[in-house]
């Protein structure tokens, strides 16, 4: 079964977000903040990670460098969300071309399950 992160400080998201995954067919695992969600990822080893981009302590973009320079999580598809920023916002400071995909908050379930779908088929197509 295809295990999605979702690293988000936003509870009640994560915990819509995981229902939803959920009946969509993939196992979900989740952390609320930055280190969490490293220690999380190293235990789950997930196919793909849902990360906001804005959370206390740490933003999603250090956490996306940091999982880009593990060999592990190198080349995990990674799905920036954010209710701020944009999407140009995000890839200019993130400056990394795996990173592919935003979507901003609220999140439509349809969009959202449609492009996990195209990110998981496009990274499986790159093995």
């Amino acid at each position: 079964m295809t295990r999605i992160l979702i690293i988000d400080d936003d509870a009640d998201l994560v915990q819509i977000l995981t229902i939803a995954l959920q009946n969509a067919g993939y196992d979900v695992v989740s952390a609320g903040d930055p280190k969490a969600g490293l220690e999380t990822c190293r235990a789950s080893k997930p196919d793909m990670i849902l990360l906001d981009y804005h959370m206390p302590g740490n933003t999603g973009a250090h956490l996306f460098e940091t999982l880009r320079r593990n060999s592990a999580t190198a080349k995990t598809p990674i799905l920036f969300m954010s209710a701020i920023a944009t999407g140009d916002q995000i890839l200019s400071e993130v400056a990394d071309p795996t990173v592919s995909r935003f979507l901003p908050k609220p999140v439509h379930m349809a969009q959202l399950l449609h492009t996990i779908a195209e990110m998981l088929s496009a990274a499986a197509a790159k093995k």
